[in-house]
């Protein structure tokens, strides 16, 4: 009896039920609209391909509130410059290949080391 006092008083009847067996974070999430640039022309049907199936899945789960919008190398930034498009904020997203990060970690670990400063006191 107490159950039912409370289903009503919470308003959470039938109506309710529905609502709340959709995924919570589909109802809560806001709309997103990203932009992914990829380092690889359109030409290579299977990396690009990979990119338009990944966007279409996950906007698929999220009932289209997080759309991805794809790009081929060279639409928005060059191939080899994705990242930097990512990093300066012109795309939210990019794929490329691996060795693109390892170049710059190799140049990173390059440079000269700092050195630490000790104060005397």
């Amino acid at each position: 009896m107490k159950r039912r006092d409370f289903l009503e008083v919470t308003g959470i009847g039938a109506a309710g039920a529905a609502t709340l067996s959709a995924p919570a974070i589909a109802q809560s999430m806001p709309e997103l609209k990203w932009r992914l640039t990829a380092s690889w022309p359109k030409s290579l049907d299977t990396l690009w391909g990979a990119v338009e199936v990944m966007a279409k899945q996950v906007a698929d789960a999220t009932d289209n509130k997080f759309q991805i919008q794809t790009f081929a190398g060279g639409e928005i930034a060059p191939g080899l410059q994705v990242l930097d498009a990512v990093q300066n904020g012109t795309v939210e997203m990019d794929t490329r290949r691996p060795t693109v990060i390892s170049a710059r970690i190799r140049r990173l670990h390059s440079a000269p080391p700092l050195r630490s400063v000790r104060t005397r006191g």
